[in-house]
């Protein structure tokens, strides 16, 4: 296991997108190589959207950084998995 280190808002944002990108062109699924999925993550929308969804995930009482990029990273992955017709492991 690594060790992530978040200085600000920014580093989050750049680092959930990295590794959603990896997660999801892991998977294997046709169309969803890592070519293709990092020019989705690196939009300005998305990258927007996970901003956004960071700070408020941080803004949670008690919630710690570590909270807050966990929350977002799965909800990015589940987002994009549900838009692209993706089945989670729950829906397999």
């Amino acid at each position: 296991m690594s060790t992530i280190t978040i200085r600000n808002t920014e580093d989050a944002v750049a680092r959930i997108a990295a590794l959603a990108t990896k997660v999801i062109a892991d998977g294997g699924h046709e169309g969803h190589d890592l070519e293709t999925v990092g020019a989705i993550m690196t939009s300005d929308d998305v990258l927007d959207a996970i901003r956004r969804s960071f700070t408020r995930n941080l803004a949670k009482d008690g919630a710690t950084v570590k909270d807050a990029f966990t929350a977002t990273g799965q909800a990015v992955i589940a987002s994009y998995c549900d838009r692209a017709g993706i089945p989670t492991d729950d829906e397999a």
